[in-house]
């Protein structure tokens, strides 16, 4: 009776699990972004197409400028999260 009943717990957590993750990738409406600083771009951000250039030659689909207004701006190189 103990065993069955931990089994049911578990696989009532297990599909709350996978429903919650369905319903937040709905909720969000794109996949989450992984972000990693550029290893390659030197000098200061100003144009995302510079960065983005960069951060495909290092592999990663797309890549932008961050920070705020001229203080800490970095390329940062972006990518899809796996899950």
């Amino acid at each position: 009776m103990k065993s069955s009943m931990q089994f049911i717990s578990t696989l009532f957590f297990l599909v709350l699990l996978v429903i919650g993750s369905g319903v937040m990738k709905m909720v969000e409406g794109q996949p989450l972004l992984c972000e990693a600083r550029s290893i390659n771009f030197r000098g200061f951000c100003e144009r995302w197409r510079t960065c983005k250039r960069v951060c495909i030659s290092e592999g990663f689909p797309d890549g932008r400028c961050k920070g705020f207004l001229f203080f800490k701006n970095r390329c940062m190189c972006r990518k899809p999260c796996a899950l």
